[in-house]
């Protein structure tokens, strides 16, 4: 850090390139922060208002100061992050002016430069024990190297449009994951499918159609199938349970069941579970 710091615009205040863990700053962070994700996947939360975002490789995030977050990797594969925090008194200003701010995912067409700037930075800081950080014209040429990053950093309006899509690609999938582990969870229970839409945040009509374009199948038709599978897995394992406990266990009214069944089958339950025992003897 430079002795005195309203001598320059913008200067780094911490830097570094690391596999990252949970990490959580209450208070926030003294100085603005920009983080670029090389592999792997994590969350990033904001304290205040409880907005979460997922960063994944080739996406950088930028973030204020003195504002609580926590962040924690998602994947089995390493969470690879660098990260620039810096100060001055033109920071801001030059983040909003460069659509760095306010916080917003976005894909550096230049990510690669921008994550071996990281690297440079931080060896120009750490690289000598001879006080070389001291020196002013080190001190410049630190500034004058946060200034180009941020520009290479600059989001276009074709980056910011596909940053934008791909966080509500990232948000659809979590919902609609979120909606299979329930289906997998309470299949056994009367499920309607409004509550499931409701369960992630999406009207009935619209979770019906990126269920289907994802899965190839409506919600329906995917816990129905789940039934099914259990329904035959009971007909096998206990031959002499009643076709109405069979149908109470999978959340069904009874004539329902053996509706469902037959047209899935081709017979009722009580027929299959004739053949099932008989193929068994």
């Amino acid at each position: 850090m430079p002795r005195n710091l309203s001598a320059y615009p913008l200067y780094p205040y911490s830097v570094g390139r690391h596999i990252q863990y949970h990490h959580v700053r209450p208070a926030g962070f003294p100085v603005h922060q920009i983080f670029l994700i090389r592999s792997g996947s994590g969350r990033f939360r904001d304290l205040e208002d409880g907005t979460e975002t997922v960063l994944q490789p080739g996406m950088a995030y930028t973030f204020p100061p003195d504002r609580g977050h926590e962040y924690h990797p998602l994947s089995h594969e390493p969470w690879h992050v660098g990260f620039i925090g810096f100060h001055g008194s033109q920071a801001a200003g030059v983040l909003e002016g460069l659509g760095l701010l306010p916080s917003a995912l976005f894909h550096p067409e230049r990510f690669e430069e921008c994550w071996d700037m990281l690297g440079g930075i931080w060896h120009s800081v750490n690289g000598s024990s001879t006080g070389r950080q001291e020196d002013q014209s080190v001190q410049q040429d630190l500034s004058v190297t946060l200034y180009r990053l941020l520009l290479m950093l600059r989001r276009s309006e074709t980056s910011a449009g596909a940053a934008t899509r791909l966080e509500n690609q990232n948000v659809r999938n979590d919902a609609l994951n979120k909606a299979v582990s329930l289906i997998n969870e309470h299949f056994t229970e009367p499920l309607l499918i409004t509550n499931l839409a409701a369960a992630v945040g999406y009207s009935v009509q619209h979770f019906q159609r990126l269920f289907l374009q994802e899965y190839g199948m409506t919600p329906h038709k995917y816990l129905q199938n789940l039934r099914l599978q259990r329904a035959m897995q009971m007909l096998t394992e206990d031959p002499e349970r009643p076709v109405q406990d069979i149908a109470l266990n999978l959340g069904m009214e009874t004539n329902y069941f053996i509706r469902v069944f037959r047209k899935a089958h081709g017979v009722t339950p009580g027929v299959m579970r004739s053949r099932l025992h008989r193929s068994t003897e």
